[in-house]
C-alpha cells in the first residue's frame, strides 16, 4: 500500500490536554483500559505508523552522508518494518486483512508525514529519532489495556530494541558537536514535532469526548511519554 507524502494539510485533530511539568503526576498509572482501542483498529494503526517510520528512514538512508550513518539508520528502519510485520502477522492470525485495518489510517499517516518531513537532513533525523520514539513510547504503554484477544503478550509485542534509538542519537550527537546554531535550530524543530506526534497519538484513544473525564484517563500517560521525550531531548543536549 504505497504512501504519498506531498499533502500539507494539517491534522484535524485536538491536542491533548496537558498540565505544566511541575502538576503532573506520572508516578499516577493512567486507567488503560478506560481509554484503549480495540485490538483490531490498534495493530491496524500501530501496523501503519511502522510502516510510515520505515518509509521514513529509508528515505533518509539517501540523505545523510557516510557509510556508517547509513547502515545505522538502515538498520532502524529494518526494525521499523520488522514491527510492522508483527502487527500484520498478528491480524492476519485473527482473520482479518492488514490492508483493511490499515486504511483507515493511511490520510493521517501520510499528513503526518508530510508536517514533520524536515528541510534538511538533520531535521529529518530528528524528527525520525523524536516521531518515532514518542510514538514507540506511547503504543507500548497503550498496549497494556489493549483487550488482548489470545495473544499472550501483548507488551512484548510492542517492544523496542533500546540500540535503536541510542543508534540515532549518536548520529545526532555527531553532528550537534560544536554547533550551536544547528543546535538552536534543531531545539526549535523537536519542539514543533512534539504537537503533532501527540495529535497522532491521541487519535489511537477511545474518549468520550468530556475534557475532564478524558484527561483524568489520559493526563498521566502522556505525562510519561513525554517526561521520556524530555530525557531524549537532554541526552542530545536540546531543550525540549
Amino acid at each position: 500500500m504505497p504512501f504519498s507524502w506531498f499533502r500539507r494539510r494539517r491534522l484535524s485533530l485536538d491536542a491533548p490536554r496537558l498540565r505544566p511539568r511541575r502538576e503532573r503526576r506520572s508516578t499516577v498509572a493512567a486507567d488503560l483500559a478506560e481509554i484503549a482501542p480495540e485490538l483490531r483498529q490498534f495493530l491496524g494503526q500501530a501496523a501503519c505508523i511502522q510502516l510510515g517510520a520505515f518509509e521514513r528512514l529509508s528515505g533518509l538512508v539517501a540523505d545523510v552522508p557516510g557509510f556508517g550513518a547509513k547502515e545505522a539508520i538502515g538498520r532502524s528502519a529494518a526494525r521499523a518494518f520488522a514491527r510492522h510485520q508483527r502487527f500484520t502477522a498478528e491480524l492476519r492470525r485473527m482473520g482479518s486483512d492488514p490492508e483493511r485495518e490499515m486504511t483507515p489510517y493511511v490520510a493521517a499517516v501520510e499528513e503526518f508525514a508530510a508536517v514533520t518531513r524536515g528541510h534538511d537532513w538533520a531535521e529529518r533525523l530528528l524528527g525520525a529519532h523524536i516521531c518515532g520514539g514518542l510514538l514507540n513510547d506511547f503504543f507500548s504503554a497503550l498496549s497494556r489495556g489493549v483487550d488482548a484477544d489470545g495473544i499472550k503478550d501483548l507488551p512484548a509485542l510492542f517492544a523496542v530494541d533500546p540500540d535503536e534509538g541510542r543508534a540515532l542519537e549518536a548520529l545526532l550527537r555527531e553532528r550537534l558537536a560544536g554547533d550551536a546554531q544547528l543546535a538552536a535550530r534543531l531545539a526549535m524543530w523537536g519542539r514543533r514535532l512534539v504537537g503533532d506526534t501527540l495529535l497522532i497519538a491521541r487519535s489511537a484513544l477511545r474518549l468520550t469526548g468530556d475534557a475532564e473525564s478524558d484527561d483524568a484517563h489520559t493526563e498521566p500517560l502522556f505525562a510519561d511519554v513525554i517526561a521520556t521525550h524530555t530525557r531524549r531531548m537532554d541526552a542530545l543536549g536540546l531543550t525540549a
